[in-house]
Order: C-alpha cells, then structure tokens, then sequence
C-alpha cells in the first residue's frame, strides 16, 4: 500500500512540475494583463480630470453664452414687433393723408 502511495505521490508530483511552467505563463499573462488594467485606470482619471477641469467649464461657459445670444434675439424681436406696429400705423395714416389729397384735389378741381 506503501508503493502505491508513493507512485501516486509521484505521478502527482511529475504532473505538477509539469505544469509549472504553465502556470508561470499564466502568472506572466495575468500580470501584463494587470499592468493594462492599471494602465487603463490611470488613463480614465486622467480623463475624468480632463472633463471635470476643461471641458465641463467651457460647456457651461457655452450654455451661458447661448442663453444670452436668446435673451438678446428676444429683446431684438420684441422691438422689431413695435417698430412693425408704427411702421403699420405711419402706413395707415399715409394711406388716408393720399386719400384726403385726392378729395381736396377734386374738390379744387370743381370750385375752379
């Protein structure tokens, strides 16, 4: 029972150092696998920091910007919509000042 103790201890020990250099070859896979992820890590705070310090403030700085081109149009429309509105009357008055000429025109015209 002894030897075959002893030829499945070694069996299992053959079969292992075997396997060690796979294994060492997983173990150097899994640090370079590592190292990227590290890597990655490093390059994702770095843009996190980047969006945080630059790009989130011109953002906004855009947003603002667009906000106070609309209140300005806003204001621009609303005088154009009065300027329209005298422009209409003026018209208006025109129109019955160039009808009234007509009849006083005529009117000359026969007491002559």
């Amino acid at each position: 029972m002894d030897d075959k103790m002893f030829e499945l201890l070694e069996k299992i020990y053959v079969e292992v150092k075997g396997h060690t250099e796979q294994f060492k070859n997983v173990e150097n896979r899994l640090d370079n696998l590592e190292s990227k992820v590290d890597g990655i890590e490093n390059d994702i705070k770095k843009l996190s920091i980047k969006i945080d310090s630059e790009l989130i403030p011109n953002a906004v700085a855009t947003l603002d910007g667009y906000k106070d081109n609309s209140e300005h149009l806003t204001i621009i429309d609303d005088k154009i919509d009065r300027l329209q509105i005298d422009v209409n009357s003026i018209s208006m008055k025109t129109t019955y000042n160039d009808t009234r000429i007509i009849e006083i025109s005529k009117d000359l015209k026969k007491a002559k």
